[in-house]
């Protein structure tokens, strides 16, 4: 229902754009006018904006029902997640206002302040077939750890980092966390082997 609120939003703003430019050709030079549909057109034809509409367009209900039923997967593959609720004295600054509305739609706090608890698991919820039945089966779930969505990153979010973030050391937690659960998992099964000499008893 979002994503159709939405799309239907998106066909509204670019009705309005088009009015609020055809108002404004009667104050504008002609070179003006087609330097800036240019520039408009370079950005929209850029491979960045592509890849961004690309993206964008998986969240569709549609897109979504055909990427989980052209999916393949393993039927004997262990699928291992990671799930993060957020505390509000370790919380980014950058974070703050994303992770309000999100607990303000969804009614509750339990989210890394993108992805909320219930949602993050390690196989398809809102679309039932084969596909998502198969790594319903191969998902060993995950302990919830008190974490945030950004928390494996480091120099990326350099330029968004404040002074309050580093006095409370808001990403500076182990970053191998983030790995050893999925290592551990795979070599459990014998995916990933061990070195000789290095072997676990479980």
């Amino acid at each position: 229902v979002f994503l159709r609120v939405g799309e239907a939003k998106a066909h509204q703003l670019i009705t309005m754009s088009e009015d609020f430019f055809k108002y404004q050709q009667g104050y504008f030079s002609r070179a003006f006018i087609s330097s800036t549909l240019n520039i408009i057109n370079d950005i929209l034809d850029s491979a960045a904006f592509q890849k961004f509409m690309g993206g964008a367009q998986s969240f569709f209900p549609d897109a979504l029902k055909a990427f989980w039923r052209e999916a393949q997967h393993m039927s004997h593959i262990p699928t291992c997640v990671l799930r993060g609720v957020l505390e509000q004295h370790t919380t980014p600054e950058s974070l703050e206002m994303i992770s309000n509305l999100l607990s303000k739609q969804s009614g509750s706090r339990l989210h890394d302040s993108q992805v909320h608890v219930y949602d993050a698991v390690g196989h398809p919820i809102y679309v039932k077939n084969r596909n998502g039945r198969i790594l319903k089966n191969c998902d060993m779930g995950g302990a919830i750890q008190r974490t945030h969505h950004w928390s494996p990153l480091s120099e990326e979010v350099e330029y968004v980092k404040t002074n309050k973030d580093v006095q409370q050391a808001s990403f500076d937690c182990a970053k191998d966390r983030h790995i050893f659960p999925f290592c551990d998992v795979n070599a459990r099964f014998g995916i990933i082997g061990y070195a000789p000499g290095n072997e676990k008893t479980f």
